[in-house]
Order: C-alpha cells, then structure tokens, then sequence
C-alpha cells in the first residue's frame, strides 16, 4: 500500500453526467482504513471539487486557501470534500500523491460520513 487514509491524491476520477460516463483528472480524499487486511487491493474516496460553493451542506468539508489544512492538502484553491461522493477503484489508477488531511481533519471527516451514510 502506498497510499494511506486521509491522503489527497490526483486519478481520473469517472463521473456520470447525462451525457454518460466521463473520467478527467480530479482530486479525492482516501477515506478507506487499510490497517485491516483487504481481499483486495482497493481504496475507497470521497471526490473532491473546487467549483464554487454557497453555502456547505452537512455532507461536506470545506478545505479553504490559507487555512493549515488547505497548505497540508496540497490543492490548488480552495474545495470541498463532498462525502456523499463516493467511489471505490483499484489503488493503481492513482496517479498521485497531493497532500495529506491531519488526524483532527479526518474525525470531522469521519464524522460527516456517519452522517451521509445514515450511520450512528
């Protein structure tokens, strides 16, 4: 394993629009614990977007320019982690390593997951 919970990375990231399934390079945050033995060798993310946002739902973490975990992350501007988006794919189509979110980062990260998963 080379990538870890809580690290940023860039993959082409599939999305599906109405115009059918697309992949572009897009960042995501490894939210998967890998201290367990997995059967395989998978990571589940949660995708990440810069797009400009109003306001915050409760199923997403903004990560803002200046702040330290902004710097920490690696990103280019400020984004959110939207953590009602989520995929799993095969850790070998990452492309690489951006950043890193700090333990404090990924409670709270942890915590709106429960929330979007419908988990107590």
């Amino acid at each position: 394993m080379i990538y870890d919970r809580g690290d940023v990375v860039i993959l082409p990231f599939p999305f599906i629009t109405t115009d059918g399934v697309q992949q572009k390079a897009r960042p995501a945050l490894i939210v998967s614990d890998h201290s367990i033995e997995r059967r395989f060798n998978d990571v589940i993310l949660a995708g990440i977007t810069s797009q400009r946002i109003d306001y915050i739902k409760q199923t997403e973490f903004i990560i803002e320019e200046g702040t330290d975990e902004f710097i920490r992350s690696g990103l280019a501007k400020t984004s959110v982690v939207r953590c009602e988006y989520l995929m799993t794919v095969p850790e070998e189509i990452i492309a690489r390593k951006l950043g890193k979110l700090s333990g404090q980062d990924m409670h709270k990260i942890d915590k709106i997951l429960k929330l979007s998963l419908g988990l107590r």
